[in-house]
């Protein structure tokens, strides 16, 4: 009887699985509670740009709002942010970019940019795929791809003018070394400064 009791709890958690699958919302509130919990990440990016340029290189994360990423292909670019300021440098061009970041702008990281989307969820164990849209957001679409942990593997966003852009991460750890001192970045001499080019148009 108590083997006959087991199996059939087994069974209704399986029906109650499939009739109930995971609701929206409830994915990207997961999908924000784990990323929040993150203090450090390390791997690999390939990241597509809205222009259609593909980018791969190396990534370290740091809580909260601490990015440094060196891109090695096609060229060499190197990304940095501590949440305050982001530079952008390419050695080849002997230029660098410097953007002052508005307070807020990047509080929570991508998991602060899901905010205010609503959401449907796909998926299992494995892994889900989780779509957002808003009518009134820059992007329109997000799609979130994540492990069963809830882990981001990878995202795609889409401007309401059509435009794309996307990124995917792999070799991913949370215990590798990362540096505070990383993330404040030195601008090497003889390079030319080019300020808040993001706000340029």
């Amino acid at each position: 009887m108590k083997a006959l009791r087991v199996i059939t709890a087994g069974f209704i958690l399986m029906f109650a699985t499939a009739v109930f699958p995971l609701a929206g919302d409830e994915a990207v509130e997961k999908f924000r509670s784990r990323m929040l919990r993150l203090k450090k990440l390390t791997g690999v990016i390939s990241w597509t740009s809205i222009e259609g340029q593909t980018y791969s290189g190396g990534f370290k994360y740091m809580a909260p709002d601490r990015i440094y990423v060196k891109f090695t292909s096609p060229t060499e670019k190197v990304l940095v942010s501590n949440g305050k300021t982001l530079w952008i440098y390419s050695p080849a061009n002997r230029m660098c970019g410097i953007q002052e970041l508005e307070k807020g702008t990047t509080s929570g990281g991508i998991a602060g940019l899901v905010t205010g989307y609503e959401g449907i969820a796909s998926g299992g164990d494995q892994g889900y795929i989780i779509k957002l849209k808003s009518d009134d957001k820059q992007y329109r679409e997000i799609i979130l791809s994540v492990d069963g942990t809830f882990l981001l593997k990878g995202a795609i966003f889409k401007r309401d003018d059509g435009r794309i852009m996307s990124f995917s991460i792999s070799d991913v750890s949370a215990d590798a070394d990362v540096r505070p001192t990383l993330f404040d970045f030195t601008v090497p001499g003889g390079v030319q400064i080019v300020k808040n080019p993001l706000n340029m148009r």
